[in-house]
């Protein structure tokens, strides 16, 4: 590396170093910004499709809660006194949940 010197080649090194590092940053930050730009896209298609996942993985569940609901009214249909109890302990221990803290 050249040193600053008062004389014409040593000013016209530094110079051109200077324009070089200045060349350098300009083609990092456009790299940078493709970068930045490449990363977007690859994040909006992986949330797309993770949507399709979170939809899917919904409808199932959905299905599901509509089984299990008509198994439970059956249930409940078939022994109300049960359910009635059942109701009152699953309250009664949220209750005591809620109050412990």
């Amino acid at each position: 590396m050249s040193t600053p010197t008062s004389s014409g080649n040593g000013t016209t090194a530094v110079k051109a170093d200077y324009e070089a590092l200045k060349n350098d940053i300009r083609m990092l930050r456009a790299d940078l910004s493709a970068l930045v730009q490449d990363t977007g896209k690859v994040a909006a298609d992986e949330a797309r499709r993770q949507a399709v996942k979170a939809g899917k993985v919904a409808d199932v569940a959905a299905k599901q809660v509509a089984q299990y609901r008509s198994v439970v009214e059956d249930k409940v249909r078939d022994h109300p006194f049960a359910a009635i109890g059942i109701a009152l302990a699953a309250g009664f221990i949220v209750a005591s949940l809620g109050r412990r803290r």
